[in-house]
C-alpha cells in the first residue's frame, strides 16, 4: 500500500525517537519513497540514527544485542491465588480508567489516537493492526499451518479489536478476552459496523484470567508486558493448560530489562496500577511452565524493537505446539 503521513510520523518516533521537524518533512518523505520498506532503509541507514547509535561504518541495521553474560534479575513470579487476584486488581484498575478516557491510545500510545483526534484517525489506527495479522499468517506458513485447520482463535488482550477485525478475515471462529470493560463495548461495537459474525469477545477477570477453553490458536503481542510477572505466568500458565492437543501458541513477551526487578509486596503497595506498566518475566520460566505442560517448542525469536531498539532491553515471541 501506498505510504500515509502516520508511516512516517511513526518511523521518526520508532526509529529516531522524535517527532518530525515540520510538515514539509513528512511531505518530502511521501515524495521520495513509494512504500515502508523504502522508508525503513532510508531511516535506518540515515546519518542521524548512525550518531545516536555512535557507529562508524555506512551501513545501520539494528542496535547490539543484549551482552550473553547479563546476570538474572531478581523476579518473583509465582503467588497464591488470593494474592494473584490482589494484584490482577491493582492493574486492572488502570485499564477500566483509562477505556473510558483514551481506549484507543492506550493500544497505541500515538497522539493522533487520542480521543480528540480519533474521529479524523480512526482508519489508521485500525490499518495499523495489518502488521500483526501479517506476521501470524508469516508465522503459521513457517511451521507449515494454515488459518483453515484452525477451529477456534483466541486473541488475548484485544483492546479496541483493532487486530481482531483483520483476524475475522482469515479465521473462522475469533474469540477476543480483554480486562478492560470499556474496551470490549467499543471491540463489539466495532464488529458489528463491519459485519464480523464470527467474532465473540468475554471478559477477564481478576478471579478468571483465561475464561475460554477448547482453542487450538492462542496468539498476544504487545500485551503480555502490560502485566506484572506473577499475572503473566498465570496467564500463560492457563492457556497451555487450556489449548487443544495439537494446538499452536504464538505469544510476545519480554524476558529481560537491565536492572528489573519485581516484587509482589512492593507492587502492592505502589501506586503502578495507576500507569502503563512494562514488565518482563525470564525467559527459562516461560520455557519451564510450557515444558510442564507437554508445549513443544517450534520456534523463539528475538523481537525486541517491538519495544525498543535498546541492548538494555530483549523480547521474544515464542510459537509452542501442544502434545
Amino acid at each position: 500500500m501506498p505510504l500515509n503521513r502516520h508511516d512516517v510520523v511513526q518511523a521518526y518516533r520508532y526509529i529516531l525517537g522524535r517527532e518530525p521537524e515540520n510538515d514539509a518533512v513528512v511531505a518530502r518523505h511521501l515524495r521520495d519513497h513509494p512504500d515502508i520498506d523504502s522508508l525503513r532503509q532510508a531511516f535506518l541507514n540515515s546519518e542521524e540514527l548512525r550518531l545516536q547509535l555512535g557507529r562508524t561504518e555506512a551501513k545501520v541495521v539494528l542496535a547490539d544485542s543484549l551482552p550473553l553474560d547479563a546476570p538474572a534479575l531478581p523476579i518473583e513470579t509465582d503467588t497464591d491465588p488470593a494474592t494473584l487476584a490482589k494484584v490482577v486488581a491493582h492493574t486492572a484498575r488502570f485499564w477500566e480508567a483509562i477505556g473510558e478516557t483514551a481506549p484507543h491510545w492506550s493500544v497505541i500510545t500515538s497522539d493522533e489516537f487520542r480521543p480528540e483526534r480519533i474521529a479524523a484517525n480512526e482508519v489508521q489506527f485500525f490499518r495499523s493492526a495489518e502488521v500483526d495479522r501479517d506476521l501470524l499468517l508469516a508465522l503459521l506458513r513457517r511451521i507449515d499451518r494454515a488459518p483453515g485447520t484452525f477451529r477456534k482463535l483466541v486473541e488475548f488482550g484485544c483492546g479496541v479489536g483493532r487486530l481482531t477485525t483483520h483476524l475475522a478475515g482469515s479465521f473462522e471462529n475469533v474469540i477476543g478476552l480483554d480486562i478492560s470493560r470499556p474496551h470490549l463495548r467499543l471491540a463489539e461495537d466495532h464488529m458489528r459496523r463491519f459485519g464480523r459474525r464470527n467474532v465473540s469477545f468475554q471478559l477477564v477477570t481478576p478471579d478468571n484470567l483465561h475464561p475460554v477453553d477448547g482453542f487450538d490458536l492462542w496468539f498476544s503481542r504487545i500485551v503480555l508486558q502490560h502485566n506484572p510477572p506473577p499475572v503473566i505466568m498465570h496467564i500463560l500458565d492457563r492457556m497451555f493448560d487450556l489449548l487443544a492437543p495439537g494446538g499452536i501458541s504464538i505469544f510476545q513477551v519480554p524476558t529481560y530489562y537491565v536492572g528489573y526487578r519485581f516484587s509482589i509486596a512492593e507492587y502492592l503497595q505502589s501506586d503502578l496500577g495507576s500507569i502503563l506498566e512494562m514488565h518482563a518475566v525470564p525467559q527459562r520460566a516461560v520455557l519451564d511452565l510450557a515444558h510442564r505442560h507437554r508445549c513443544r517448542l517450534l520456534e523463539i525469536r528475538e523481537d525486541t524493537p517491538v519495544i525498543a531498539r535498546n541492548p538494555d532491553y530483549l523480547s521474544n515471541t515464542f510459537i509452542f505446539q501442544k502434545e
